[in-house]
């Protein structure tokens, strides 16, 4: 949870192992942002349950269906996330490529905002400084992914930074998860932290 006064940086991992490429480049960016002073927080989406889309009858549109509003009857974690979303000034996102698509748990994550409404949304992560951090080989589609992240994205107020980490580039295999180990990496990951700290700066 965040505590304290300071700036807030909130990582969220959406890989369905617990841990692997993404969480070790968030988790290192997070690393570099309390070295400014930052408070921090690493949300790993393994440790939770986070439901898709499913089962419902569109609660989420009920004021335009039926003029009157209804809940998501999914329960599952997401709101505690959204919440801890909120709270935070900056978010970077790690997701892996799967054949050239998002994680099921980063969409079953994107899909669920439509419970949110579109004021709450914009709060939460359309107007936040925010950076996306895709794990995938272009010979894995990892640019189609990271296409995917990004179309969701196209009329925000702050467009997104984003880094695609090959393994392959590396000469390295992605199921070991090693990648944080290549300086080139590290300094990648730090270039992705200072953008985004240089952005916040502008802000206030």
């Amino acid at each position: 949870m965040f505590y304290g006064d300071r700036m807030r940086v909130l990582g969220l991992v959406f890989s369905a192992r617990e841990r692997g490429n993404c969480y070790y480049c968030v988790n290192y960016c997070l690393e570099k942002f309390r070295v400014h002073g930052f408070e921090t927080q690493l949300i790993n989406a393994y440790d939770y349950e986070i439901k898709p889309c499913s089962h419902c009858n569109y609660e989420c549109f009920s004021k335009e269906l039926e003029s009157r509003e209804e809940r998501c009857p999914i329960k599952d974690d997401l709101p505690k996330i959204y919440d801890l979303m909120e709270k935070a000034d900056i978010l970077i996102f790690g997701i892996p490529c799967y054949a050239g698509h998002v994680s099921g748990l980063y969409r079953a994550f994107s899909e669920r905002m439509a419970s949110l409404g579109w004021s709450k949304i914009e709060k939460i992560l359309l107007n936040k400084l925010k950076g996306f951090i895709v794990v995938g080989n272009l010979s894995a589609w990892g640019d189609l992914t990271l296409h995917e992240v990004l179309v969701d994205f196209y009329n925000a107020k702050i467009p997104p930074e984003a880094l695609l980490l090959q393994t392959l580039e590396y000469g390295r295999i992605s199921l070991k998860g090693d990648l944080i180990e290549e300086s080139i990496v590290k300094k990648k990951l730090e270039w992705l932290v200072n953008r985004l700290i240089k952005k916040y700066e502008q802000l206030v």
